[in-house]
This record gives C-alpha cells, structure tokens and sequence, in this order.
C-alpha cells in the first residue's frame, strides 16, 4: 500500500519521470522487441491470436510496444492514478483492457494467457515467491513469462564492493533492500542467481537474459547523442546474451522464461517417485 500512495500522491508525477529518461526507456524497448520476437519464432500463438498481461502496466509506457502483437491485452495497475492516465494512453488501441488489481492475486483464470510482462515491478516486492507462483498458476502449459528486475551486482556495485574489499557482496544471493528517503516508495536490487533459482523451482525454463540500461551514466548521456547510444545499447545488449560472464553487468535484467507443458511435468513428477 505505501507503494500505490506513493504513485497516487499529486505531488509524483510518474509520467514527466519518464521524460526525463529517454535514454531508459528506449533501451528497454529495445530489450522487448527483442525478447517478443523470440516469443513468436517459438511458434507461440501470438499474431494477433494470443494473450498478453502487462502487471503494474502503469501508465501504458509499453502498450505500444505489443498491443499491436497480441489479440488481448490486459493491463493491471494498482494505482487509480495511473490508471486514468493509462486510459488516455491505451484508448486508441480497441484490443486493451485495463483493471484495477495486485500482482499477487490476479483477477485472470487458470491457465489463460499466452504471456506475462512485468517489468518495472519487482523492485517494489518484498516475496517474489508469491508473484511468480501466481503467474504460474495464470499461464498456459507453454506459456512466456518476461520479467525484467534491479540487478544487485551489476558493474557500479561490483566496483565498489572491490574497492571496499566487500567480499561478501560477491557470495551473498539475497535481496539488497536500498535504503530510502521518508515518503518515498521501497527499492529492492536483487541477485540475479535468487531470480534464477526461483523461476527454476517453479517450473520455468530460461530462455533469454538481457542486461539492460547498460550506459546508464550522467555523464555518458551528456557525451553521446541518445541515438548513438541506443545504438551502442542494442550491440552491448547482443554481446552480452551470449557472453555470460558480462550478461549480468547493467543495472537492469530482462528475463524470458518458459512454463513447463503438461508433459514436460509428469517426466518429472514420474521419475521423483
């Protein structure tokens, strides 16, 4: 709830944040339409066929971004603000429907959409556990999951974890809850190895890793033309998929994970017993 008061306060303007950061904000678009195109080279029912959930959809950033890509889309938002703003965004597109609703308990049946996005989301949680059990339970056999969250080791806090001679930073797999100022909404990094573990305890498979924002400096932006940039971010975003020992350095990970079919499950639950 201190989250959805935060949003909601008058004096927060969630949208004019976003203006402020192009450089983010494309770059996770970027991350998207690379990971969505993964999604429908596996054949999956999109193309104007499938199910989309976009949860703490916010304002609409993305809509843009896959409305165009799914028959249905529903966004979940829990802050009445960012709904209304969402409305005026989303308006123009007849196959998006916006609820009101938490992550951890969504008003979606069983085994009903194609694809889950949350992005921009995890940090606020304090049990991921509990989120990711509820996307299971709301995604086909089959289905996609694309969660993007606040990488604990990425390159800045390695560096200072060595210049501190902090070695506990590099075994510790928990959580890293930031420090806030009074009134403002909670921030949680998290290791991407605890990310990992949970998706693959819940039956995900892992398809794709993203390191995101990966120029995300003051003074780079001020250097560069955001259009080298992003430039340099979708060529930085490719070479670090496929090297894995520089796949986690950006400040923000994108994941594309896999629910188990039907079958898949009873090989597993066969050869436990």
């Amino acid at each position: 709830m201190k989250q959805i008061s935060y949003y909601d306060d008058s004096h927060y303007d969630y949208k004019k944040y976003w203006e402020t950061r192009k450089y983010e904000n494309q770059a996770e678009k970027i991350a998207l339409k690379k990971l969505f195109r993964l999604i429908l080279q596996k054949n999956l029912p999109a193309g104007r066929h499938g199910r989309i959930i976009d949860i703490g959809g916010g304002f609409g950033r993305l809509t843009p971004d896959y409305a165009p890509l799914f028959k249905s889309c529903l966004l979940i938002e829990p802050s009445e603000k960012l709904l209304k703003e969402a409305k005026k965004v989303c308006q123009k597109y007849k196959n998006v429907t916006l609820q009101k609703s938490f992550v951890e308990k969504l008003p979606v049946p069983d085994e009903s959409l194609d694809v889950a996005l949350m992005v921009r989301v995890a940090h606020h949680l304090t049990d991921l556990q509990a989120m990711i059990k509820e996307i299971k339970r709301i995604l086909k056999p089959g289905g996609y999951f694309i969660l993007e969250f606040a990488n604990k080791i990425h390159f800045k806090n390695r560096l200072d974890a060595l210049l501190h001679l902090n070695l506990d930073f590099f075994i510790n797999h928990q959580s890293e809850n930031l420090k806030t100022k009074p009134k403002t909404v909670p921030f949680y990094n998290y290791h991407p190895n605890q990310i990992k573990t949970l998706l693959l305890s819940n039956e995900f498979k892992i398809i794709k890793c993203l390191s995101v924002s990966n120029f995300r400096h003051s003074w780079l932006k001020k250097i560069f033309p955001l259009p080298l940039l992003l430039f340099f971010e979708s060529c930085i975003q490719i070479i670090n998929s496929k090297l894995s020992i520089l796949n986690y350095h950006g400040p923000s990970i994108f994941v594309l994970a896999c629910l188990a079919e039907r079958e898949s499950r009873r090989t597993r639950l066969s050869e436990a017993l």
